[in-house]
Formats: structure tokens, C-alpha cells, sequence
């Protein structure tokens, strides 16, 4: 199955870290009665994620929120711990779900992955998908070093169609 509208979401597994601890979440069944924008990156930290990514979904997440959605959701092939201290240093936290796909089973399941040869291996590609009640309304992979169609402006275009 590749990323595309209509898809549902894959019963893969997923993870969150809080202060509190880890949790793991079948990524199917987290997404049933909910409105979703996703976007999923190469990595945590990474220059493009990092510097323009994941600011703009911070900074716009109210108008997401607006539009009746119930997460904004950062997918990148680390670890839970990664993506916690990741969204600690970003200011993401309370704002956007990080989430830790550490063995790339979402990348995979969704067609997304690539390898990027060492020193990084398996990564997902950069994109963007919403769902409702789990299944893909809007779906866009980037090309090498892009980020268009899954920008926050792109995202919150494809929510106001």
C-alpha cells in the first residue's frame, strides 16, 4: 500500500515518550473518530525538520485547531526518547505529537522509506497526510530536499478544500 488518498492507515506501531514514560500506539486504532494532519520527516534534529519543518506547524497549530483538527502529529524514524528531547527543545511539546517510528514500520507500510546510506540508513521520506476516522483525505511525498506539499501552509490549504 503507498501513501495515497483513501488508504487506511496501517496497523503499525508507534511510540510516545512523556515525562511519565513510553507508550505504544497501533497507529490504526489511535486515529479511529479523530482528524489528523500528519507529516513525517527524515529525522529529528536535521537542518531542513528542524529549522523550517516543524516550526511552521508549531507556529500555526491553533489554525489546525480551528479547522476542527484533534492532532498534529511529526512522525520521523527515531527513537521515543529522540523525538521527546526533540520536541522539548523545539517547543513543540503540547502543541505537536511526537512520534517515534523507530524501526521505520510506518515508512515502510506506507512506501515512504528510502535509504539514506550511512551514516543514517532507513528513513521516511519527507510528506504530509490527514486522515479522518483513519483514513488518508490528502497525501503528499516530497521530492529530494522539497518542502512543499507538506508544509503547514499546504496542509491547512488542503483542509480549507
Amino acid at each position: 500500500m503507498s501513501l495515497q488518498t483513501g488508504l487506511q492507515l496501517p496497523e503499525v506501531t508507534v511510540f510516545t515518550k512523556s515525562d511519565d514514560g513510553l507508550e505504544a500506539h497501533n497507529l490504526n486504532e489511535w486515529s479511529q473518530g479523530r482528524k489528523i494532519v500528519f507529516f513525517c520527516v527524515p529525522g529529528a534534529f536535521t537542518q531542513t525538520c528542524s529549522e523550517r519543518h516543524l516550526p511552521e506547524f508549531i507556529e500555526h497549530r491553533a489554525k489546525f485547531s480551528e479547522r476542527g483538527v484533534d492532532a498534529v502529529v511529526c512522525v520521523a524514524v527515531n527513537d521515543p526518547h529522540v523525538m521527546h528531547a526533540w520536541g522539548k527543545q523545539s517547543g513543540a511539546t503540547g502543541k505537536i505529537e511526537m512520534m517515534a517510528d523507530p524501526q521505520a514500520e510506518l515508512a515502510m507500510a506506507l512506501q515512504t522509506s528510502k535509504d539514506f546510506g550511512i551514516p543514517l540508513g532507513i528513513r521516511s521520506k519527507r510528506c504530509g497526510f490527514i486522515t479522518n476516522d483513519g483514513v488518508v483525505s490528502y497525501a503528499f511525498v516530497e521530492e529530494p530536499g522539497e518542502l512543499t506539499g507538506s508544509s503547514a501552509q499546504a496542509m491547512l490549504a488542503a483542509l480549507d478544500n
